[in-house]
């Protein structure tokens, strides 16, 4: 999502996130602002590296919720601390949204859900489902896309891996009842929107550089007044894929 539908400061934005829940994390703990922060660093460093088994089926959530009570001796699913880092994500962090982070609708992003919905075709949300629900919410409302045709939006809640680990594509693609060939990937990140491994999705790019294995390359803008030029991209390769 973020720079592909959401214009935005990422960096800025995983600094302040990471900042004010490492402070709660420390103030309910009763430890130092400086140890938390790092533990809680190197649980969000494995928890996007994918570093666990490949039988461990626990949702992000679920994986971050028992390594924060393990590492920081703080259990996040008591009913008054998860009520307190909820009110946070849905009370606090909309008004976060200053100069820096600077988060606002891609040109173009509007349109492209539009030529979407015109053309009848189902449509998900994959952002990287490092966040809890109640932040990627956040976000998406500061690109006025709360209401948003998504069949699905990923989270920390939904799913059991992070980008760009195809468990965590194929997953989501489960649940929707869809399989990878029938799927266009619209993303900006050359590493992380191109499953690894390579399986069987396609990628529309609208972001900066020229990876391997794109379906279609252009802006966001582009992508939506040239619709049909990139459904028929995907059809082509479709069929190409079927042929070798």
């Amino acid at each position: 999502m973020d720079e592909t539908l959401l214009s935005i400061n990422l960096n800025a934005f995983i600094l302040r996130y990471f900042k004010d829940v490492s402070s709660m994390l420390a103030d309910i703990g009763r430890r130092s602002r400086g140890g938390t922060m790092a533990r809680l660093g190197t649980i969000l460093v494995d928890l996007n590296a994918n570093r666990r088994s490949g039988t461990d089926n626990r949702t992000n959530l679920e994986f971050y919720q028992e390594e924060v009570k393990r590492r920081c001796g703080i259990c996040l699913s008591d009913p008054l601390i998860y009520e307190a880092f909820t009110y946070y994500d849905r009370e606090v962090l909309p008004y976060k949204n200053d100069e820096l982070i600077n988060a606002h609708a891609m040109p173009g992003a509007h349109a492209a859900l539009q030529a979407v919905q015109d053309a009848g075709l189902r449509c998900a949300l994959f952002t990287n489902p490092s966040f809890p629900q109640g932040a990627i919410e956040c976000r998406m409302g500061w690109g006025d896309l709360a209401d948003a045709p998504f069949e699905l939006v990923t989270h920390m809640g939904n799913a059991t891996r992070c980008k760009p680990d195809a468990t965590y594509y194929l997953e989501q693609l489960q649940v929707m009842g869809l399989e990878p060939h029938e799927v266009l990937m619209v993303g900006n990140d050359p590493k992380r929107d191109f499953p690894s491994p390579a399986c069987g999705i396609q990628t529309a790019y609208v972001g900066q550089g020229k990876p391997n294995r794109v379906t279609w390359r252009g802006t966001m803008e582009g992508f939506a007044r040239d619709f049909n030029a990139v459904v028929e991209a995907f059809y082509e390769h479709q069929v190409a894929e079927e042929l070798s």
